[in-house]
């Protein structure tokens, strides 16, 4: 099919998808303009007065373009999933749907972190504002503190930081070069039974989707009864007398003052950077969202493996001593300073982890050595055992590539040596040599492309935002010199990702992607059909005490069975 050809296909998928929500709304508003005129047809007179009236307060408002509620609503602009509408009983009969995209809500409530005010108090110099218990822009966190220093376990000391960014073997660079990539391309059209149809993409609604959410209920029943609210202290104070230490145009006050957010136990020595990494202050994930992702991926897992266990169960012969206790492999292909990895390692503290007969292990993968030692710091903090976590300094898009169904490529890989075998406090660091020969589950939170992901971009496509560049080893990089470098978009890394770890016919692994709040999901949709996804995939909006931070997609078999009720 030509380029003209499928662009025109994937428009008309598209009006197919979005004109349902656009008669709807155009439905219901014919029918409320026809109950008013039904209503002012009872008297001439009173009908042209209020036109009059309607028109002379459209002028006014027209007037007041600046004013705060206006740029209120700019503000707030619907994204994908708060503007779209089911269409899961309306596929139309010249297109295909292999993949549904249901639509779930995770609500969680946090005490806020900013000091209470009476309703009213007043305080010089003080700006009251209840929607700073939440953070706004940046929601993947923000935080600062001295580097890390290997070489000492206990209090973090300042230090100059080293740069050491890992670039792609050898081995794995010769074979790019032997194999040259393959142009990637979004399925737009699907062939069933020999005959090409478009590519539909049902969307669903799961009842934890609909309607206002907990704290939004909550606080409308409350109604003028609310007798708090929460304001900042100047400097990024948030009661605790501690001041922002950073410049303001790199650590925002905002993100000093919710740092225990991010880490509940910051105070005690936890590591994120220092002004040097700026990346790192909008990049770890907030603490109870790590937890809950955590625990949700345990859960899917586990529904995941009960059918296998189910039919080893009468197998004796597989069972050996070292099968008492059953070991689940996640990896975190983008560690950074460890918010997402340390959660996973946290599971092992469960009642249900422990009680299931089961253990946990974490392998924590970034590019960025420095990153890496405070991962390793930071989960010293937390108490994780050593035997539960294994850091891995390489690139993302090679460890992806090690893996196919879950199992480890029979392959020989080029370690460089000086990446073996280092310790951080206490943990060990290394190459892709120390990757397991087995994976459950994949975690994957790329960067979106900084703190302006969201400026005028109601739908976020990872094809277009999300752009991954690996350094390749060659002589001349070796030398100090500028080597190439291989760009990898969102749509590719999901797909090698869900080739990695995903298996339909032992109906096992898990693929979990961290993505914005204003995700497009018909994108990721279709990038799921592309990798050869099959079933639903859930698009979970994180709530944080009723905003939307962000979206966690999940795919895998054992998303299927969830959204069957585990059958």
């Amino acid at each position: 099919m030509a380029a003209a050809e499928l662009e025109d296909a994937s428009v008309a998928m598209l009006d197919i998808q979005t004109s349902i929500a656009t008669g709807e709304a155009a439905s219901s508003l014919n029918n409320n303009n026809k109950r008013k005129r039904g209503d002012d047809d009872d008297d001439g007179n009173n009908n042209q007065a209020k036109n009059n009236t309607k028109t002379n307060n459209n002028k006014r408002r027209k007037k007041k373009k600046g004013g705060t509620s206006h740029q209120h609503r700019i503000k707030q602009k619907r994204n994908w999933i708060e503007s779209c509408s089911e269409s899961i009983t309306r596929i139309p009969t010249n297109c295909a749907a292999p993949v549904t995209c249901v639509i779930t809500r995770s609500e969680i409530e946090e005490e806020p972190l900013l000091p209470k005010q009476i309703n009213n108090a007043g305080a010089d110099g003080v700006t009251q504002n209840e929607d700073t218990n939440t953070l706004d822009k940046g929601d993947d966190g923000v935080i600062a503190s001295a580097e890390v220093d290997c070489t000492c376990n206990s209090e973090p000391k300042q230090i100059v930081k080293t740069t050491n960014i890992a670039s792609l073997s050898k081995f794995f660079t010769d074979a790019i070069s032997k194999e040259p990539k393959q142009p990637w391309k979004i399925e737009t059209t699907i062939t069933v039974d020999g005959e090409e149809k478009k590519l539909f993409i049902p969307v669903q609604r799961h009842s934890s989707a609909n309607g206002p959410t907990k704290w939004q209920q909550k606080k409308k029943m409350q109604g003028n009864k609310t007798s708090w609210n929460y304001f900042h202290l100047p400097d990024g104070d948030n009661g605790d007398g501690k001041k922002n230490p950073y410049p303001k145009e790199t650590v925002p006050d905002k993100f000093w003052a919710q740092r225990k957010r991010l880490f509940s136990r910051y105070d005690e020595g936890i590591q994120i950077g220092g002004e040097d990494d700026p990346e790192m202050w909008y990049s770890v994930t907030p603490e109870s969202i790590g937890l809950h992702i955590a625990n949700r991926m345990f859960a899917l897992i586990n529904l995941g493996q009960k059918n296998i266990r189910d039919t080893r169960a009468n197998d004796m012969s597989k069972t050996s001593c070292n099968d008492s206790k059953k070991e689940i492999v996640i990896i975190d292909a983008f560690c950074g300073c460890g918010g997402n990895s340390i959660a996973f390692a946290r599971l092992n503290d469960s009642i249900d982890v422990a009680g299931n007969n089961t253990r946990v292990k974490v392998i924590a993968v970034d590019n960025n050595l420095s990153r890496l030692n405070m991962a390793a710091n930071n989960a010293a903090v937390y108490g994780i055992c050593k035997e539960d976590f294994v850091f891995v300094h390489a690139d993302a898009v090679e460890v992806v590539n090690v893996y196919k169904e879950g199992s480890r490529k029979k392959v020989p890989t080029d370690i460089p040596a000086n990446n073996k075998y280092q310790t951080c406090s206490g943990f060990s660091v290394g190459g892709v040599e120390l990757l397991p020969d087995h994976v459950d589950a994949l975690f994957l939170s790329p960067p979106w492309g900084g703190l302006d992901y969201d400026s005028g971009n109601s739908n976020f496509d990872p094809v277009k935002e999300i752009t991954l560049e690996s350094k390749m080893s060659n002589e001349e990089s070796d030398q100090g010199n500028v080597g190439a470098i291989l760009k990898t978009n969102g749509g590719e890394l999901l797909t090698m990702a869900a080739k990695a770890v995903l298996s339909e016919s032992k109906q096992e692994g898990l693929v979990v992607t961290f993505l914005p709040r204003n995700i497009d999901g018909i994108s990721v949709s279709r990038i799921a059909v592309t990798s050869g996804v099959k079933g639903s995939i859930e698009l979970e909006q994180n709530v944080v005490n009723g905003k939307v931070k962000t979206v966690t997609a999940y795919l895998g078999p054992c998303v299927n069975k969830s959204m069957r009720g585990g059958k």
